[in-house]
């Protein structure tokens, strides 16, 4: 299988809020994850539910930190989502 390399910036904490200025403290926040990289057919929204500060070594499959060299880790702000509350199938 031929592999195709992705590539996007990863939005940082100040970019978010600069973003989201201008919108009222009460608006939720939805999340509309892409069912490939790249891709522009989303799969259902989610909402967001918390954050949590994880930390990433390289290699993790996360993206890995910034600075490559072995033992090196990173913390990143993860966006917790689940799908909006309401009735699904089981």
């Amino acid at each position: 299988m031929k592999l195709v390399k992705h590539e996007v910036s990863d939005w940082t904490v100040g970019q978010l809020r600069k973003a989201l200025a201008d919108f009222p403290e009460d608006m939720p926040v939805r999340v509309a994850p892409l069912e490939e990289p790249g891709g522009d057919l989303e799969a259902p929204l989610q909402v967001v539910t918390g954050t949590e500060v994880r930390t990433f070594a390289a290699g993790d499959g996360a993206g890995g930190p910034l600075d490559e060299s072995p033992g090196a880790v990173e913390e990143y702000v993860t966006l917790e989502c689940d799908y909006p509350s309401g009735e699904y199938a089981p």
